[in-house]
Order: C-alpha cells, then structure tokens, then sequence
C-alpha cells in the first residue's frame, strides 16, 4: 500500500507540474497579443494635442516663382473650424480671377475644405494640376497650426 501511495503522489506531482508549464507558455502568448493590439490601436489613433482656440495665420516659402502660400485658420473646441487660403504672387498681389492658371484657383478651395474635414495637413490630398499650390498650402497649414499648440 505505501508504493501505491508513493506513485500516486508521484503521478500526480508529474499530471501538476505538466499542468504548470504547459499553462504558463499559453499565457505569456496571450498577453503578448493583448500588447500587440493595444499597440496596433495606438498606432491608429494617434494622440493629437489639443488646438488652443483661436485665429492662426502661416506661410510657406516662396516658390520657383516667387509666389507665396498665406493660410488663416480659426479654430475652435480643438477643431480647426475655417480655412482662408490664398497665394500671393511676386508682386505681392494675390492670385486671383486673371490668374491664366484657374486649376489653381480650383484647388485652393479644395485644398480648404479637405483641411477642415480632415483636421491635419498631412491627411490632404495633393490635387491633380495643381502640386505647388498643394505643397505650399500644406506647409502654410502646418506653421499656423505650430502655433495654435
């Protein structure tokens, strides 16, 4: 009866301690996922810091042409509220309905609306024909919002 007793007890240190290490490696691979996903979701969203309200003016440089980007953005709750966007052209004078290229004239309103829906300059999407005016807005857009931070 004691060796009964003693394998008994044997097999069942062995049946627990088996129970332990393939237990733990299960766990470990769980919570590693339960990282990965709260990382994954971090990665989605951002943290954005919140836009003190208030009206912010910015510039780009100067193009091949000498021309200019001037944005004002009013913002409020946090969110940019308005957009004005215009160009100035080497003589100081802003692009407007003589300007021979109407493409651009086309996209400064969109570029405007595409900032106020999206909230971020980098979300806006360069329209066709009109890269330079694109690329100017987005760098006024991102000096004004410096300072609204």
């Amino acid at each position: 009866m004691n060796r009964g007793v003693i394998w008994l007890l044997i097999i069942a240190v062995v049946v627990i301690g088996l129970f332990f290490i393939f237990r733990r490696p299960g766990e470990v691979e769980e919570k590693k996922e339960e990282i990965e996903q709260k990382q994954e979701q971090m990665q989605e969203q951002p943290r954005r810091e919140e836009l003190a309200s208030g009206t912010y003016s910015g510039e780009s440089d100067r193009d091949d042409h000498g021309d200019i980007g001037s944005i004002v953005l009013q913002v409020k709750d946090g969110k940019i509220s308005n957009v004005d966007y215009q160009e100035i052209r080497e003589n100081n004078e802003p692009k407007g309905e003589d300007y021979p290229y109407p493409k651009a004239l086309e996209a400064m309103q969109e570029l405007e609306k595409q900032l106020v829906e999206k909230q971020d300059p980098d979300e806006v999407d360069d329209v066709a024909g009109a890269t330079s005016t694109s690329n100017k807005f987005r760098t006024a857009a991102k000096r004004a919002l410096e300072k609204a931070k």
